[in-house]
């Protein structure tokens, strides 16, 4: 199977902000849960388009629920099954949204950091991938460290 071509450089103004909705909200939420909680699950933000009733796109939240082990209930959850099945779930549902990103929580093995990854796509064939190293807080502080994001291409999963 080929793997489709990223259009990220051909997309109109009206994707582009789209594609830097979904980024923008999916980085915050992903921030947002990492002070408060510490920690985040596998999740997804999308885009639905602008209605007669709704000039402004809708933006959604998506998340799985962790499957659990029934033999071992104490197991880690398994994120890439998660993010299989929020892929999944986003594939049944494309034809509702313009855009999708989907976020989890990375380890970079060369920097030996922790890292946000987000990948995004717009259902006119475009898609980024940002990766933002963080740092947990200073028990003196308590000032989480986020650097600067990184992005590069990214390979399609919802609108191949």
């Amino acid at each position: 199977m080929s793997t489709p071509e990223n259009k990220i450089a051909e997309l109109d103004a009206a994707a582009q902000a789209e594609l830097n909705k979904v980024l923008g909200t999916a980085l915050g939420v992903a921030r947002e849960q990492l002070e408060e909680q510490g920690v985040f699950l596998p999740f997804a933000i999308a885009v639905e388009p602008a209605t007669e009733e709704n000039s402004e796109p809708e933006v959604r939240l998506l998340a799985v629920q962790p499957a659990e082990d029934p033999e071992n209930p104490e197991a880690d959850i398994d994120a890439e099954v998660m993010m299989a099945d929020l892929v999944q779930l986003l594939n049944d549902q494309r034809e509702t949204f313009n855009a999708v990103a989907f976020v989890s929580d990375v380890t970079l093995l060369d920097e030996g950091k922790d890292a946000v990854h987000v990948l995004a796509e717009h259902r006119d064939g475009g898609s980024v991938a940002i990766v933002q190293p963080y740092t947990a807080p200073d028990p003196e502080t308590g000032v989480w460290e986020f650097s600067e994001p990184s992005a590069e291409a990214g390979q399609l999963q919802v609108w191949i």
